[in-house]
């Protein structure tokens, strides 16, 4: 799991192979240690778009990094939500997550401030642990801002990474 709060950004890319290949690279001079940790690799994942815009098939990979932001890379079906935006706008930054120990909790604090929170609680059910929701770029000056429970990677898998209760 990441250190902090800021758990990871999330490029949308055209080859995830491809990404994976140049941004070992890129780490490998950049941030080594992010390298390692074995990789998180979900193929044919399916996860809701922000703002309630459908499922999107996917797949994606993240740079695992223990200590600090990780770096994760979606690649989605081409007729798909997020396809259908990698078209129109060309691979780019996609999201930045933070996480938290209770999303609802927080987007509430969030929208009570006066931001905009796209759509209610998610969950996985491959994850039940795993909850997230999203802050509306309208609010954070044109990012888009994941904010979920925490998670750590174990064996190529997430895994619940909120800390353990007495």
């Amino acid at each position: 799991m990441p250190s902090g709060p800021l758990a990871h950004i999330c490029l949308l890319v055209n080859d995830l192979d491809q990404a994976v290949e140049d941004w070992t690279k890129i780490l490998g001079i950049l941030d080594p240690a992010q390298l390692e940790e074995r990789l998180v690799r979900y193929d044919g994942f399916e996860g809701g778009e922000a703002g309630g815009g459908g499922d999107d098939r996917m797949d994606w990979a993240t740079f695992v990094n223990p200590g600090g932001s990780e770096i994760q890379l979606m690649a989605p079906g081409a007729d798909t939500h997020l396809g259908k935006r990698l078209a129109k706008h060309g691979e780019h930054v996609h999201h930045i997550c933070f996480t938290t120990d209770d999303p609802a909790a927080t987007s509430q604090r969030l929208a009570d401030a006066g931001l905009q929170i796209l759509g209610g609680v998610n969950e996985d059910p491959e994850m039940p642990w795993q909850q997230w929701t999203w802050l509306s770029p309208k609010s954070a000056h044109g990012t888009l801002v994941e904010i979920a429970r925490p998670y750590r990677a174990v064996d190529g898998r997430w895994e619940d990474g909120a800390p353990a209760t007495a």
